[in-house]
């Protein structure tokens, strides 16, 4: 296990400031070398369907979700996952849902295994 991070974001955009933390500390890890890994799961999995013509980021002065999950890779953040009912996820996912891939249950817990260090958020 070398230097690595998990970030698992279970809350959903807007609602509180868990989603946005979540990203901030990957960018953060990033920023200082370590090798990040980052999941959506739960209700987090809404990141990828909020759209930003919804007026949600602008409504309530927060920066935008899905253009933060979209720069990630630009960070060498490009191990990018969500865990949860495919059935969740509708036509209304942005362009974020292409970075992302989906794992399974045991997928999770293999990821969950291969890191050093864990931040849910």
């Amino acid at each position: 296990m070398n230097d690595s991070l998990l970030i698992i974001s279970t809350h959903a955009p807007y609602v509180s400031s868990h989603a946005q933390d979540a990203l901030e500390a990957a960018l953060a890890a990033s920023n200082v070398g370590v090798e990040v890994s980052f999941v959506l799961t739960g209700l987090g999995c809404n990141q990828l369907t909020v759209n930003d013509s919804m007026g949600s980021s602008n409504f309530i002065e927060r920066k935008s979700i899905p253009k933060q999950l979209k720069v990630l890779p630009l960070y060498d953040i490009d191990k990018l996952f969500y865990f949860c009912r495919e059935s969740f996820l509708s036509e209304s996912a942005t362009g974020s849902l292409d970075l992302f891939k989906y794992i399974n249950e045991k997928s999770f817990a293999e990821l969950v295994n291969q890191h050093r260090h864990i931040l849910r958020f």
